[in-house]
């Protein structure tokens, strides 16, 4: 069994389809076959990974929040509640295990050094709440990066592999938020560029192929799925 966060809509919502069965969802609204848990609330992700039982195959952290919202939620959502639920659900994942969480190419953007990533995981961070939305996105998504290489570290002696996906631009439920923040303009340059934006089915594929068995040997890396954005990008500013 594999748990998914977001699972209601958008990405998480066709990770499950892909899974099928062997999909829990876990989002905020509780999805058909899954658990409802405010992902900015540890009481409830500590109450939720509980009440699942075990042994779990991977875990899928899906869940976000946007620019748009307040820093400190950016920042309980997208980076603390996938740390403190797979420190939760540790004795349930099984030896070999993949856990694969959604981070973003707009990660690349967050100026903090490794030491303050750290810092911010390890709770010794300065304060974010001053913090506009757009810029504690950017700095949740540095720091889930940080998690993940962390954790595959620490996880390595049990087989437990830790990866990310960055997409770029998703056509999901939240994407006017992403054109609030970021910028309408800035969103249609990428489609322009790659040809469209992405859809949920894209990235939920490549969550679903690091999940699984054939990705055994990638483990601590992110993957980017931008439709070559930022390498076409790169190719005409040469």
């Amino acid at each position: 069994m594999i748990l998914v966060t977001g699972a209601a809509s958008g990405i998480g919502a066709a990770l499950c389809t892909i899974l099928g069965d062997q999909a829990i969802g876990l989002d905020r609204v509780a999805p058909i076959r899954g658990l409802s848990c405010d992902l900015s609330d540890p009481s409830a992700i500590f109450a939720a990974a509980a009440s699942i039982k075990g042994p779990l195959d991977g875990i899928a952290h899906v869940a976000g929040l946007p620019g748009t919202w307040d820093a400190d939620t950016i920042i309980a959502v997208n980076t603390r509640a996938p740390a403190a639920l797979t420190d939760a659900l540790l004795s349930k994942l099984k030896d070999g295990a993949s856990i694969v969480a959604v981070s973003s190419v707009t990660a690349l953007r967050c100026d903090w050094t490794v030491a303050e990533l750290d810092a911010l995981l390890d709770f010794r961070e300065r304060s974010v709440s001053s913090m506009d939305g757009t810029r504690a996105y950017e700095l949740s998504k540095a720091a889930l990066n940080r998690w993940r290489e962390r954790t595959a570290a620490a996880l390595q002696p049990r087989g437990i592999r830790v990866t990310t996906v960055s997409p770029g631009p998703v056509e999901t439920p939240i994407f006017k938020d992403f054109e609030s923040s970021i910028g309408a303009d800035k969103l249609a340059n990428a489609a322009k560029l790659v040809g469209r934006h992405g859809q949920p089915q894209d990235i939920a594929q490549a969550i679903a192929f690091l999940l699984s068995d054939g990705a055994r040997w990638i483990n601590g890396s992110d993957v980017k799925a931008d439709g070559g954005y930022h390498a076409i990008r790169a190719v005409a500013g040469a």
